[in-house]
């Protein structure tokens, strides 16, 4: 055995004179180690920096690494939950019972040493009339068990923080509490001179013990008991055998005191069992329970109860009374040994009135060594333990629980078919056909030929290139790559006198960047300076530009109302020939100086003389004249969509050439135009954008602007070098700003029920909520970096860096959001690798310092997340794909009202009636998908995966059957 009392370990109340510790608790990995003071503080101290030696004598190892500071009276009781240590439960004589979680984003940016971490308080319970003076947690971290000089215990939902119970059987001072292990009794001891053993089903008295504690003549300010790892007995603090100060060991058959603890010469403040059970050194065996007991007599005895006497009893460690005894087991690998050689398997901490902590550390020969978790379970069985303890914080339940109904058999088995079932298979099974052809969306390109082949290899693209500012930041302009689903080529033009190679369409399992434009900027009084997609010129096999023919700028509109908008996007050049081509139809536009000939085959074709453009045989062609010039192409088998340099939209029916509406009059020309399925996007050069159902004629968007977007991104302000004028009063005038483009857009669309997406530099995706009426973010690779599904760039094909260009990334999702979300972290990758610097960085920390429970939580709200943004962008495939994880993490997460809020939301009134509230508008599908379908998909989920859900899913599964 080997005793440390590190000096800096204290509490000081006036940096000369030390003030008492009352309580003292390990987390459960033992790399911490929480104090608690009549200086109404709490201390959470590095352990690795009490026990190892090397440690000490490095000035740089963080010793104190939090105070907490939000009692305001002495704390007498410290406690960490069970499993990973999530909280930290705190009792002061301020009546107030204060839970504590890390918090980790702020442990993150502390600035105030290394190692400081940041724990807040979580909740606040109050009830309490006195002093808080001892608390526990239950196996799994069930309940929370509270008590105090008010004479009564509080029963607490260690989930909800909510009050359960009050246990007023006691009629004095209640000054310790110990929790079975088996998780069916709870133990409280006061000064009344009794033990109580409570059950926890019901909590009701079930025994009550005096004879230990009849002739008791001693006052203590705790009574703090412990029991047994194995469940088999419970040991008491301050009894008395005579006049002879005991610890009493309880038995559980009988609840009669069989053994004490002797030895000590004043009464006994705390007992202490170790978590463990140990096979004894002796008899490997046999096995044994260790247990610490510490009191007045300011010595600390340690018992083996495979051994008639204490295998050590340290005296004068302290010069005042010990107060509180905590232990941690530990292997040889951990954090908290002091050495390999030393062999420690077990830490034991006091503390003392005196404001001092001693840490002693046992060895395998004196110890033994610790049983298999497995084992020590199962020695539980026969006390009424029915399973593991589990190992996630949110997983509080006490073990397996056995099915209730045939419902659930039913349900499980449906569940347990569904997880064997590929996710593709099950989504046409279930939807029976409701995925769209709309839902392609993202899916494939829309611009690909019928030549092309299934699987090219990734093209090199461009790697951003850096430069710096005169302030010398670093600034990157960003690369783009094309659109999410139908790639127009209106800012690519082709000239017919020596018509460069057109460049092949990219697979959908690559993503290509082009070459950036250069930034044309307008002055306005107020502006953002952005880009669209791409408009410099391809080069030919030879290595120069190709030959188009520019009209001139004369022939666009100019307005008033252009030179002062906020948003500037680079206007379409006039070209003497447009080429637009999909799935075997081509679009040609022939510009002439005042008029143009628009051209659409069903195959591809030669390019033609301005005056005929013949259609193949066994195809069919239609032609139109416009009197002003194409500056915009977009089709699909529905409908054409042609942009002019006056400002004009047309459209007509793909097929016969039709005209389906007069000519559309806009603010400014075509920056951008989308055609799918039957609705239309137009992105204008001033950043507005509009999208229409053309089929029932109305605008689903309608001129809503860019601008909030682009203003999101972080802006540099320089000032003009302009001298200040002077109005006609002399008052100075400030030159306008101008906000330097640190974003660009990068890709547009439009979904399967007409809900636009925009894409940025940045990594961000958005769409515009049609019933919220303002722009929603459904995509940020910055967000949920700590969830199971946050989207990274597989390992398999990192982004390799060859010269100046960087290699594309091979798509590895086939829905919508799944490609925005891969789009963003592409981006997001590469503007990184710009700036020389490692793009998740933060999350890498961060996702370190998360245990499980939280990261289920992040996941859990990331997948929430995804499925809204679903629903916002209308992907009927990524709603399905997102309820069926939701469904495994609500399981997983255990949380009863989370899981409840679903369900009724899918389930929906009138049986859902009395759950949603009475002026809830309700809307039975999410993208198409009707919600009591998924609701059906879901039920089995869950069942499968928790049944100790089972009474609320066999509830929503039979309100499901009555609406068949």
């Amino acid at each position: 055995m080997r005793i440390s009392k590190p000096e800096w370990l204290r509490h000081d109340a006036d940096k000369k004179k030390l003030t008492a510790i009352f309580s003292v608790d390990f987390h459960p990995s033992g790399t911490r180690l929480a104090t608690g003071g009549m200086d109404n503080k709490i201390r959470i101290w590095n352990t690795v920096a009490i026990t190892q030696a090397q440690a000490q004598a490095q000035a740089e190892t963080p010793r104190l690494l939090s105070t907490l500071t939000s009692h305001s009276g002495a704390v007498l009781c410290v406690r960490f939950s069970h499993g990973q240590g999530q909280y930290l439960a705190s009792g002061a004589d301020d009546m107030v019972v204060l839970i504590w979680e890390k918090d980790h984003e702020a442990a993150l940016g502390n600035m105030q040493g290394e190692g400081t971490e940041t724990w807040r308080p979580l909740r606040r319970l109050t009830g309490h009339e006195s002093d808080v003076c001892d608390l526990a947690w239950s196996p799994g971290n069930r309940y929370l068990a509270t008590c105090g000089l008010d004479n009564v215990i509080f029963i607490w939902d260690a989930r909800t923080f909510e009050r359960l119970h009050k246990l007023t059987a006691h009629t004095q001072f209640v000054k310790g509490l110990a929790f079975d292990p088996a998780g069916r009794f709870l133990a409280s001891q006061s000064d009344d001179k009794t033990l109580r053993i409570w059950r926890t089903s019901d909590w009701t008295l079930h025994a009550t013990i005096g004879g230990p504690f009849e002739d008791n003549i001693f006052s203590t300010y705790f009574r703090r008991p412990s029991w047994s790892p194995d469940g088999d007995c419970v040991a008491a603090a301050n009894a008395a055998n005579g006049k002879v100060p005991v610890a009493a060991v309880i038995s559980r058959d009988t609840w009669a005191a069989d053994l004490s603890f002797v030895g000590h010469r004043a009464a006994i403040e705390a007992v202490r069992f170790n978590p463990s059970v140990f096979a004894p050194p002796t008899d490997a065996a046999a096995r044994a329970t260790v247990c610490a007991a510490g009191g007045q007599d300011r010595g600390v005895s340690v018992w083996l109860t495979s051994q008639h006497m204490p295998i050590t009893a340290a005296t004068g460690l302290f010069s005042g009374n010990i107060m509180d005894l905590a232990w941690h087991t530990h292997t040889q690998d951990s954090p908290t040994s002091a050495s390999a050689s030393d062999n420690v398997v077990a830490l034991l901490a006091a503390c003392s009135y005196d404001g001092t902590v001693a840490l002693l550390e046992f060895t395998q020969e004196e110890l033994g060594t610790p049983i298999a978790a497995e084992e020590q379970e199962a020695m539980l069985i026969k006390h009424g333990w029915t399973g593991s303890k589990p190992t996630s914080e949110q997983q509080r339940a006490e073990g397996p629980v056995l099915v209730e109904s045939v419902s659930q058999v039913r349900l499980e088995d449906q569940g347990a078919v569904l997880s064997k079932v590929p996710r593709q298979s099950r989504i046409a099974q279930i939807m029976g056909g409701l995925l769209a052809d709309g839902d392609k969306i993202l899916s494939e390109p829309q611009d690909r030929t019928s030549a092309e082949p299934k699987d090219p290899q990734p093209v090199a693209t461009a790697m951003p290139v850096p430069v710096r500012t005169k302030d010398g930041k670093k600034r990157v302009a960003p690369v783009f790559v094309r659109s999410l689903g139908s790639v127009t080529n209106i800012l690519e033009p082709r000239a017919p006198e020596t018509r460069a190679p057109e460049p092949r369409a990219q697979a959908a399992g690559s993503l290509v960047v082009p070459v950036s434009a250069e930034r044309q900027p307008v002055d306005a009084p107020l502006w953002i300076e952005a880009r669209a997609l791409g408009t410099r010129q391809p080069r030919n096999s030879s290595g120069g530009k190709s030959h188009a023919v520019t009209l001139g700028p004369q022939s666009l509109i100019h307005s008033q109302s252009i030179s002062a908008a906020r948003v500037h996007l680079t206007a379409p050049r006039v070209l003497t020939q447009l080429t637009h081509q999909r799935n075997g139809a081509r679009l040609i536009a022939y510009n002439q100086l005042h008029s143009s000939r628009l051209v659409s085959t069903t195959q591809p074709a030669a390019a033609a003389p301005a005056g005929a453009a013949a259609a193949p045989s066994g195809g069919h062609s239609w032609s139109k004249h416009l009197s002003c010039a194409i500056v915009a192409l977009a089709t699909n088998d529905r409908v054409t969509a042609v942009g002019g340099s006056d400002g004009s939209l047309h459209w007509f029916d793909a097929q016969s050439g039709a005209r389906l509406a007069p000519a559309l009059m806009g603010e400014a020309h075509a920056a951008h135009l989308v055609v799918n399925h039957k609705f239309c996007l137009l992105l204008d050069c001033v950043g507005q954008l509009t999208v229409w159902d053309v089929e029932a004629m109305r605008a689903l968007v309608d001129h809503v602007s860019i601008a909030p977007l682009l203003y999101t991104a972080e802006l540099s302000r320089p000032s003009l070098p302009v001298a200040p004028s002077t109005d006609g009063d002399g008052d100075e005038q400030r030159p306008p700003k101008r906000h330097k483009p640190t974003v660009a857009l990068t890709a547009v669309d439009v979904g399967a029920e007409g809900a636009p997406l925009v894409s940025f530099s940045d990594g961000r995706s958005y769409t515009y909520h049609e019933r919220l009426k303002t722009w929603v973010r459904v995509a940020c690779p910055t967000d949920h970096q700590a969830s199971d599904h946050y989207v990274r760039l597989p390992p398999a094909t990192p982004l390799a860096v060859v010269g100046a260009t960087v290699q594309a990334h091979r798509r590895t999702t086939d829905t919508p959001l799944g490609y925005l979300q891969e789009l963003g972290a592409r981006q997001f990758e590469a503007t990184a690798r710009a700036n020389a610097t490692a793009a998740s960085s933060f999350s890498v920390a961060a996702v370190a310092k998360l245990d499980a429970a939280a990261k289920t939580s992040v996941t859990l709200d990331h997948l929430e997340h995804l499925l809204r943004s679903s629903t916002a962008i209308g992907s009927s495939a990524d709603v399905i794909k997102h309820a069926d994880l939701l469904a495994r993490y609500l399981a997983k997460s255990n949380d009863q009202e989370r899981v409840k809020y679903w369900l009724s939301d899918l389930l929906g009134p009138p049986l859902a009636k009395g759950l949603l509230p009475e002026d809830v508008q309700w809307d039975g599908q999410m993208a198409s998908v009707p919600k009591r379908q998924l609701l059906e998909r879901m039920l089995p989920i869950l069942a499968a995966n928790n049944r100790r859900l089972q009474s609320l899913v066999t509830e929503y599964a039979e309100a499901l059957d009555k609406l068949r």
